[in-house]
């Protein structure tokens, strides 16, 4: 039957992608400083070396996140961490952060500040405090919906979205947070957003609120799109690119809207935003000279074929 052998296509390709991505760290980005470098075989490269082996070998441990500081004085102070993605197991975190820690030296060779981002994990270090917000560089490249669906596709974004973000502020342990939505009968849209866990539910809420904000500018009715900020990221797919559970239970499909306007499709991503955005503006001077750095917003191509 045609239905069946489709859906145990879908099945097998999602069930291969995921495996493929456990297996394999994929490179996303990096970003380096290049106003302020280190000299070779100095105590600052030293100490690097020390905290790169550190994070890689605690990596192994179970734990999706590590933050450590090595070195005295002020002239070689390295501050470091790494994020896995919160479904992701111990040789997959171990795998990709000493993946990551070999690439940055190399894309990054002489910066006493840098970060590199994976689909899985994320490393980073620097010579002053890790601050983690800042405004966005948009780059994209992917497939649109159906013009007739994008206005239903925005909406549920935007629901899902901040759902997600409101569930992984209040996390009391890893800030890491998936769902799955029903787009049509045969289409889920699946969606996950994460924080570095040492944030507060203050700064956690503020990096996945200007993530969200970030998407219809970046990626409006893209059918997959990937933020990436130093201290959170978002993704959505429509397809299983995290480790989906029994216990997932996606809302009814929804039928497409009527009489709605293209702004009311906006106020689904400000309105929950709004109230951040004047409390963000008392606490984003402190942070003024971070910006512009290191952010990433990546729109992915979805081949998932037709069923």
């Amino acid at each position: 039957m045609p239905n069946f052998e489709s859906s145990v296509f879908v099945f097998l390709f999602s069930f291969l992608f995921f495996f493929l991505s456990e297996a394999t760290p994929i490179y996303s980005s990096h970003a380096c400083t290049d106003s302020v470098k280190y000299r070779s075989n100095s105590t600052f490269q030293i100490n690097l070396n020390l905290l790169l082996s550190y994070l890689s070998s605690n990596a192994t441990q179970g734990s999706h996140f590590f933050r450590t500081r090595l070195g005295d004085g002020t002239a070689n102070v390295i501050n470091g961490l790494f994020l896995c993605r919160g479904d992701t197991l111990a040789a997959t975190c171990g795998d990709c952060v000493s993946t990551a820690a070999g690439e940055i030296k190399r894309r990054c060779p002489v910066q006493k500040e840098a970060i590199i981002w994976y689909d899985v994990c994320m490393l980073r270090y620097s010579h002053e405090s890790l601050n983690n917000i800042v405004p966005s560089t948009d780059l994209s490249n992917t497939k649109n919906v159906a013009p007739e669906d994008k206005e239903r596709f925005n909406e549920l974004l935007a629901g899902m979205l901040n759902s997600l973000a409101d569930k992984a502020v209040i996390s009391q342990k890893e800030k890491f947070e998936t769902k799955e939505v029903n787009f049509t009968r045969t289409e889920k849209l699946f969606g996950l957003v994460q924080c570095t866990p040492d944030l507060t539910a203050f700064d956690c809420n503020m990096c996945l609120r200007s993530a969200i904000a970030s998407v219809p500018n970046c990626c409006d009715g893209k059918r997959g799109a990937t933020v990436l900020l130093p201290g959170c990221n978002i993704r959505y797919e429509f397809f299983p690119f995290f480790n989906t559970t029994p216990s997932s239970n996606p809302p009814a499909v929804q039928s497409r809207p009527s009489g709605r306007s293209h702004v009311s499709v906006i106020l689904g991503f400000i309105i929950p935003i709004a109230a951040s955005v004047t409390l963000f503006a008392f606490g984003f001077c402190s942070f003024a000279r971070k910006q512009g750095r290191y952010m990433l917003v990546l729109c992915r191509k979805t081949n998932l074929p037709e069923v």
